[in-house]
This record gives C-alpha cells, sequence and structure tokens, in this order.
C-alpha cells in the first residue's frame, strides 16, 4: 500500500509539473531496489547461477554476490529461493 501511495504521488507530482523532492534515482526506486538490482532479483527468479547472471550483465561474480547481498538486505529476506518467492508474489518476473 506505502508503494502504491508513493507511485500515485509521485504520478501526480509529474502531472502538475512540480519537480518531485526527491532525486531522480529514488523515484526510479521499487520496492527499495535500484533498476539494477530488480534485474538481478529477475535473475535470480529465474533460477541463474552468479556466473550465469555476471555473464549476462557484464559485471563479476562478486559484483553480482553484492548485488544479492544488498537484496536480500533491502528486502529483509533469508534466501535466493525467498527473493525468488518474493519476485514471483511482486510480479517482478
Amino acid at each position: 500500500q506505502r508503494v502504491e501511495a508513493a507511485l500515485r504521488e509521485l504520478g501526480e507530482e509529474a502531472a502538475a509539473g512540480e519537480p518531485s523532492a526527491a532525486p531522480p534515482d529514488d523515484r526510479r526506486k521499487v520496492h527499495g531496489l535500484t533498476p539494477r538490482q530488480r534485474e538481478v532479483l529477475r535473475f535470480v527468479a529465474e533460477g541463474l547461477s552468479n556466473r550465469e547472471i555476471g555473464e549476462r550483465l557484464f559485471v563479476s561474480e562478486f559484483t553480482v554476490k553484492r548485488h544479492i547481498a544488498d537484496i536480500l538486505t533491502r528486502l529483509d529476506l533469508p534466501s535466493r529461493a525467498a527473493a525468488s518467492a518474493f519476485a514471483a508474489r511482486n510480479g517482478l518476473v
């Protein structure tokens, strides 16, 4: 509900032509995740390994591990499986 309210508020500000107080990066966050984190989460939900995700995103396996750790922390989830379930429940896959 909080996310829906925030998105409505952003839409109203854009329609009114008023600049948002939030920096552009913050306005693109959904569920507290950046666009890159959502992309990594989608790959996790598809069952890709860290190596496979890194190859698709042209980043190191370490960078993928860091993204996944950040995702789990932001969403307060215990595992990749829980993150995959979250992604499915919230239409991110």
